[in-house]
């Protein structure tokens, strides 16, 4: 399932593997003057193709290398020629391959192996510069795109909500808050979230974002130092589980808040 919205020169590509004409969760793509920002899951990717059919794209990158990111990636490289781009760190992982449990299967489709090559500090377009940000904390490689002349910035999964209730496993809480921060001090006028489209008032969002799991994450710290369960602080903190933690066997889930913050001192 595809649909297409146009925002000024940005068209924003939704795409959702769906059963009985409904969708199992959304994600994204954007084209802006011929630069393919992500390219959905490897379910949708025989529709990607059709949707770009007539449009001029030159070049592809992948704001990490999940598999809702990088599925249509290997298919646009021996259709349209594209060699995606990724993070250095991105590009290693794409070559070895990383483990898809069954959930993410049924959702997106099954991965492949992309032969990707290594992102710059800059990447220009034919009227653009953006700037690659590399952005931690949902994964070790994933960058954002900024382009200061327009002031827009294309988050990835850097965004997707101002309250998470969930953190996945390989999450790491801190450099995801650092992170944050760190776009919310540049000049932004537009941000592009990979699964929301347009955020509206979406500086403001990011830097709401930041504070409240900054704040969270002062909560937790408290709790486990005064010696509460794992469970109970992440209830206190956090809320309680819900269908997402069970559907995914607890690769999202409440608990990895806590999780992440205990590594942290444990690394220390």
């Amino acid at each position: 399932m595809i649909r297409v919205q146009t925002h000024g020169d940005v068209a924003f590509v939704r795409m959702a593997r769906s059963v009985l004409g409904r969708p199992l969760f959304w994600t994204g793509a954007y084209l802006v003057d011929g630069l393919l920002v992500d390219c959905g899951p490897p379910a949708t990717a025989r529709e990607l193709l059709a949707a770009l059919d007539g449009h001029p794209v030159d070049q592809l990158v992948l704001t990490h290398h999940h598999e809702d990111h990088m599925g249509a990636a290997s298919l646009l490289a021996a259709e349209r020629r594209l060699r995606p781009q990724i993070h250095a760190q991105g590009v290693a992982i794409l070559s070895r391959g990383f483990v898809q449990e069954g959930y993410r299967r049924a959702v997106w489709g099954t991965r492949d192996r992309p032969d990707a090559t290594a992102l710059g500090e800059e990447l220009r377009t034919g009227s653009m510069r953006f700037q690659v940000l590399h952005t931690p904390g949902h994964s070790a490689d994933h960058v954002c795109l900024y382009e200061p002349e327009r002031e827009w910035l294309f988050t990835g999964d850097l965004f997707l909500g101002e309250r998470l209730r969930f953190l996945r496993s390989d999450e790491e809480l801190l450099p995801l808050i650092e992170s944050l921060e760190r776009v919310g001090r540049l000049r932004v006028r537009e941000v592009f979230c990979a699964h929301r489209g347009p955020v509206p008032d979406g500086p403001a969002a990011l830097r709401r974002k930041a504070e409240h799991l900054r704040s969270l994450r002062e909560r937790v710290t408290d709790l486990l130092e005064q010696g509460l369960p794992e469970k109970e602080v992440a209830r206190r903190a956090v809320g309680r589980e819900g269908p997402l933690t069970w559907f995914s066997l607890g690769r999202f889930s409440a608990r990895n808040f806590v999780r992440s913050v205990a590594r942290e001192g444990g690394s220390g």
